[in-house]
């Protein structure tokens, strides 16, 4: 019989995280779970980690790859289960998740992609933000315009369907799941909500989000240039007026933080930057 769910678990110089990480995918009690790890040939001591948990994988590789996506193509390749997750080997899922996870897709004849909230937590060299509700990509527009998404680590997809699209975009370092939500939006899948929290985000000083954030801006151009042509002309006027606002709103952000590390001249530029780029960044 196949697995239920399959997750694939990418990972590359975090393995003062992982066993915490395998520890709340284990700790779910799922039957029918298959789980692999796909190491990018780590230097400390996540092997050695990944080797505590090899009975409790289907399989495990470290070897240097390209990067995170290409990552998690190889795991996706090795997954046979019904249901695909993935899950970073800094972040964790809360108790009881994967049964909520699971138990609202069969209650949704037809599901193939749900989305449960995520909690974002903090270490004592990064900030803590918190989300309690998923905002589901709902169409292509909003996915395309909105800064704010359900945070990856709740999502459940079918596997064969993530296979069907491809699986994540190797040319992509950071927005490779949003491409993956676009991807799905274009051929009419939903993404159904569950309303609680099923996973944590990690922040701190060594993770994407925290160390490199400004270099998204430059996928999400990638990415809108992709997709925005494929919407109707009312909806292409409205990305461009939100994109507008979003890159003020983004200019206003490092202005902000200019200002706070005491650099004046440079905040007040980019304040300017930002009224120009929309005046509507100062209500």
């Amino acid at each position: 019989m196949a697995p239920l769910l399959s997750i694939v678990t990418p990972s590359y110089n975090q393995g003062r995280f992982l066993a915490e990480t395998l520890d709340s995918i284990l700790a779910q009690g799922i039957a029918g779970l298959e789980l692999l790890v796909v190491d990018g040939g780590s230097t400390d001591e996540s092997v050695e980690v990944i080797r505590r948990y090899e009975r409790h994988l289907a399989w495990w590789v470290s070897e240097k790859d390209r990067g995170q996506s290409h990552a998690l193509n190889k795991g996706i390749a090795r997954a046979t289960g019904t249901w695909l997750a993935y899950l970073n080997s800094d972040d964790v899922y809360l108790p009881g998740a994967l049964a909520a996870l699971l138990d609202a897709l069969q209650r949704s004849p037809g599901a193939q992609w749900i989305a449960g909230g995520v909690v974002g937590f903090g270490t004592a060299d990064a900030p803590v933000h918190e989300w309690h509700l998923p905002a589901v990509p709902r169409t292509m527009l909003d996915l395309l315009s909105s800064r704010f998404q359900a945070a990856q680590p709740g999502h459940v997809w079918s596997r064969a369907l993530v296979q069907q699209v491809g699986g994540f975009d190797v040319s992509l370092r950071y927005l490779f799941d949003i491409n993956l939500y676009a991807a799905l939006l274009a051929r009419g899948v939903r993404c159904h909500a569950l309303d609680r929290p099923v996973a944590g985000y990690r922040f701190h000083a060594t993770s994407k989000t925290v160390a490199e954030g400004q270099l998204f801006e430059k996928e999400w151009d990638i990415l809108r240039a992709r997709y925005v042509p494929s919407l109707g002309p009312l909806d292409r006027l409205r990305a461009a007026h939100r994109i507008r606002l979003l890159k003020a709103q983004a200019l206003a952000a490092d202005a902000a933080r200019a200002a706070e590390a005491g650099a004046r001249v440079e905040a007040r530029a980019g304040l300017g930057r930002a009224v120009r780029r929309h005046p509507g960044v100062l209500l």
